[in-house]
Parts: structure tokens; C-alpha cells; sequence
């Protein structure tokens, strides 16, 4: 089980075959951008898969003295050998070894074999990084007919993204703690698929690279730094120093073998009492392509339960008062400014013993414009910032009047100005508010775009649209909710009429923020004239 000779991993390619191919012969058809995809692999695998090809061919290219992106697995071959010259019989790159003081991939040598690797792992899916609520949100261990590339995958995610999980079971250290994940953020060319991603990816590495160096002083080597480092022994004692590393090195933070029980894989474990990479101090902020830092406290981006809601992508693309950009936000030449491109965000929302799921957002594109405006320092792109931050205060305004009118519904229209809605009044509004943020969610970008190319005289205009359509959205999940409340019959009638008349007295408020453009809300009496 080679990956450098042996044809292990599945591939579908753009025109609908499936073949399998080896590590070189991947990256010759990501060069090609032919990928369409890779079957065996989960969701969430997505970026450890992604960031470990990138860094690996990064760290390849960079120590050849390639000066071109080689395009064909022969070339690949020469120089994934190269990085692992000392073991002639490719150890480093066998999924499964017979030597244990050997390495393999993503395997740390086991120096004192593996009488300390007591844990047992029978199913791929049972090694990799999700925790699962009681075995309800995703079933464990079922991958029972496992192929070397369920192995393979899950090795890669396990090795470059796990948390903490409990005594002895350290995460990496491109992360923000132990109750935290390796997020991504990031941009590739709209018009490409997973190869023009990867290739886009490389070569800004390559680019950054002394930025990286310049900025991290303190860390990294500037050559010759250790960069694969499940080839280097570990007994679970030592930990290695960020100082002693390579940049873009691929850190594995288990220690995991994988060894053949009867005609199947299995993987042993063993704890470790410290972790890989002595990083704590580092918060995550270890110079991670892929990850947004903190300018508050220089901390990593840590993921939380919303995900990549609207309002979180706003702050992190566009607001740079909070959060640095990661290196995969910015363009390279002047010519990446002049082409469309679309937002790749992806993480996993870790909690300390649990995950709080997996969040992707690769639906996002730009225009050339407003691609522009995201590079660019000046005046068109605090011009976007401040279109987000009112269209996110616009959203807010008609989520207060939704869960307004639903609160006063739910007493059954009882509410006054002496005896307001209660707190459980205004529990009950959630799922509603909720749907209004998922709908806003899925308009917000393409709005904010529309309005931000649109001339000065068209401004307006876009800015009433997207209002309607949110206000319309709004009325017709009040009238659901007003349905479904608990509330007796004969009281119904006055449930709806006092609810519907505090979710229309809320936008009219002078306080609103769609005071200063009245004819937002002339469409109501329009409707109603024409009823």
C-alpha cells in the first residue's frame, strides 16, 4: 500500500469515470483541474485533505528549486522521494508497515514497537476527529469494508486537525486550544474546480513564503526545518520545538499505527504525555494559511455553533478592525484582482468532548469588482464594509419586529404597555427568527453585491428590495407562527390582529433603521389598495 507507486485512491473526474490513482498521479490531474471529486471522501475531510495536498507539494517544490508547477506524476514521483531520500523503500508513504521502528504515512515511527499502543481503532470512521452526540448525529463505526483510502483520509484529518480528547490525546497546533479546530477561509477562482483551488493555493504559498518567515521570526526555520514530521520518531515524551520547523510543516499529533488484523486494517493507538508541538502559547496563531487571527487577543479563529452565518462572514472578510486576514483572503498578482471568485469557508465547531458540527460555505462568488474591493485597501472597500454592517443592522431590525409580534401573539394579545410580553413569550419566537436568518442568510451576499455595484441613484433602489423581500419573508413566518402558538380559540382573532399590528408598528418606529428611506414599507398599503 505505497501511495507513491500504488493506485489507492478513488477519483472521480470531470467527465463522470472513476479511477483510482496515487498521490503523484493526483496531483497530475489536479494540474489538469480534471478532479470533480474524491468518493471516499467525508465532508468534513475537505480541508485536511485540501491543506495537506497544498503544504505537501509547497514543501516539495520549495526544496527541489522547481521554479514551475510540475504538471505530470513523474516529476511528482522524483520529488516526493526526495523529501523521504534516506528511506529507499518508501516507508514513509506505505499506509501499513511490517517494521514498526519504521514510519509510514502519518505513522510516527514506534521506536519501542507497540506494546503501549493499547487502543484499538477497527474502523476508519472510529479514528477520525468527530465526536458524536450518544451515536445519534452520525453513526460510528460503519465503515466496516473500509478501503485504503477511508485509511487514508481519515489519517490525514485525525493527524492535521484534531482537538483535544481527553488525558494523553493532544490536539494540533494550528488551532486556538484544545476546545477548538483548524478552520479555513479562504477564496478560489470561481471558474475552476479543485484543482485550479489546490494550484491557486500553491503557488500563493510559495509566494508568501518569506512573508511567513519575516512574520514568524521566532518560530520557524528559514531551511532545512522538519516539515513531514510523521517521519520523525516519537515516543509521546518529547515535544518539538515551533523554532525547529519548516513553515508549511505537516504535523501529525497521535500517535496511531496501522497494522493488518486477518485480511483487514485496523489501527492501534497510544497516548502520549505531551503534545507533539510545544505551541500553547501560540493560541493557534502559528502562521496557518487557511486561518483568520484575532487582532484583539492574536488568537486563532475558533468556530462556533453558528457556523459561517452572514453576519460572522461579514466581520471575517470584510472587517479587518477584528480579524487579520489569512493569507488564502489576499490575491497574489495584480491579474487575480481582474477575475470572479468564490469564498471557501469550511471548520468544524469543537466543544470540549463533543462536536458542535460541520460548517461549509462554498456558495459565495464575487465579481471582478467586488473581488477588487475585497484585495484592495481604499475607498471601495470601506464602501462594502459599510453596506455590510447596514444590511446586517437591517436584518436585526426586522428579526426585532418578528419576535416582537410573535411574543405579543403568544399571550393571546393580552400584552400592554403596563403588562409586557414575558421571557417565555419571547422563547417562543425563536424558530421563526431563526428561518428569517437562514433566508437572509442565503440572500445577504448576492444583495450586498447588487448594492455595492449599483450607481449611486440605484442604491436605494437595491437596498428597498432586499428590505421587501426580508418584511414579506417576515409577515408570512408571523402568520405561521401566529397559527401555531398556543393559544384558546376565542382569542386567536385578537392574537393575530395585536401581533401583526406590533410587527408593523416596530418598522414604523422613527427609531428604525428604515426611517430615513419611507417608501421601504409603501408596498404594504399598495397591497392592501389593490386587495
Amino acid at each position: 500500500m505505497n501511495l507513491i507507486t500504488d493506485q489507492l485512491i478513488r477519483t472521480c473526474l470531470v467527465g463522470g469515470d472513476v479511477t483510482w490513482l496515487s498521490l503523484p498521479q493526483v496531483y497530475e490531474a489536479m494540474s489538469r483541474d480534471c478532479v470533480a471529486a474524491f468518493p471516499a471522501l467525508r465532508p468534513h475531510q475537505r480541508h485536511a485533505w485540501h491543506a495537506f495536498l497544498a503544504q505537501l507539494g509547497v514543501i516539495a517544490i520549495h526544496r527541489s528549486g522547481e521554479l514551475d508547477m510540475p504538471a505530470n506524476a513523474g516529476t511528482w514521483t522524483k520529488l516526493l522521494r526526495k523529501l523521504t531520500s534516506w528511506h529507499k523503500r518508501d516507508e514513509a508513504w506505505a499506509l501499513v508497515s511490517a517494521e514498526d521502528s519504521q514510519p509510514a504515512f502519518m505513522q510516527p515511527p514506534a521506536t519501542d514497537g507497540l506494546r503501549t499502543y493499547k487502543g484499538v481503532r477497527p474502523t476508519p470512521d472510529s479514528l477520525d476527529i468527530l465526536v458524536t452526540s450518544k451515536n445519534h448525529d452520525l453513526k460510528q463505526e460503519v465503515a466496516n469494508r473500509a478501503e485504503a483510502d477511508d485509511w487514508l483520509f481519515a489519517l490525514v484529518s485525525l493527524q492535521t486537525s484534531g482537538g483535544y480528547l481527553g488525558a494523553g490525546n493532544y490536539g494540533v497546533a494550528r488551532m486556538n486550544g484544545g476546545y477548538s479546530a483548524r478552520p479555513c477561509v479562504g477564496l478560489a477562482p470561481a471558474d475552476g474546480g479543485l484543482g485550479a483551488h489546490l494550484l491557486h493555493d500553491m503557488r500563493r504559498m510559495l509566494d508568501h513564503r518569506h512573508q511567513q518567515l519575516e512574520a514568524y521570526q521566532d518560530y520557524f526555520r528559514p531551511a532545512n526545518g522538519k516539515a513531514l514530521l510523521w517521519t520523525e520518531p516519537w515516543d509521546g515524551t518529547v515535544s518539538l520545538r515551533l523554532r525547529d520547523l519548516d513553515p508549511y510543516f505537516i504535523e501529525v499529533c497521535r500517535r496511531v499505527r496501522l497494522v493488518w488484523t486477518g485480511s483487514a486494517i485496523h489501527a492501534r493507538v497510544a497516548t502520549t504525555k505531551k503534545a507533539r508541538i510545544e505551541a500553547k502559547a501560540a493560541n493557534g496563531n502559528v502562521g496557518d494559511f487557511w486561518t483568520p487571527v484575532s487582532k484583539k487577543d492574536a488568537k486563532a479563529l475558533s468556530l462556533s455553533s453558528a457556523g459561517f452565518r452572514y453576519d460572522k462572514l461579514a466581520k471575517l472578510i470584510l472587517d479587518e478592525s477584528e480579524f487579520c486576514h489569512s493569507p488564502a483572503m489576499k490575491a497574489g498578482a495584480k491579474s487575480d484582482h481582474e477575475q470572479p471568485w468564490r469564498l471557501i469557508a469550511r471548520g468544524v465547531a469543537a466543544g470540549q468532548g463533543k462536536t458542535e458540527g460541520y460548517h461549509e460555505r462554498s456558495d459565495i462568488e464575487f465579481a471582478q469588482r467586488t473581488a477588487k474591493a475585497l484585495f484592495a485597501q481604499g475607498d471601495d472597500r470601506d464602501s462594502l464594509a459599510k453596506l455590510a454592517e447596514a444590511q446586517v443592522e437591517e436584518i436585526g431590525e426586522v428579526q426585532t419586529a418578528l419576535r416582537l409580534g410573535i411574543a405579543i401573539a403568544a399571550t393571546g394579545g393580552r400584552s400592554t404597555s403596563k403588562s409586557k410580553p414575558k421571557k417565555s413569550d419571547y422563547a417562543r419566537s425563536s424558530p421563526w427568527t431563526h428561518r428569517l436568518g437562514v433566508i437572509a442568510d442565503q440572500r445577504f451576499f448576492r444583495a450586498l453585491e447588487e448594492r455595492f455595484l449599483a450607481d449611486e441613484d440605484q442604491k436605494p433602489k437595491k437596498r428597498c428590495e432586499f428590505a421587501r423581500v426580508l418584511i414579506s419573508e417576515a409577515k408570512r413566518l408571523l402568520q405561521e407562527a401566529i397559527d401555531s402558538v398556543p393559544c384558546t380559540s376565542i382569542q386567536r382573532h385578537r392574537a393575530r390582529v395585536r401581533g401583526e399590528s406590533a410587527f408593523w408598528a416596530c418598522l414604523h418606529s422613527t427609531r428604525c433603521v428604515f426611517s430615513n428611506q419611507p417608501e421601504i414599507l409603501e408596498w404594504r398599503k399598495e397591497v392592501r389598495d389593490a386587495a
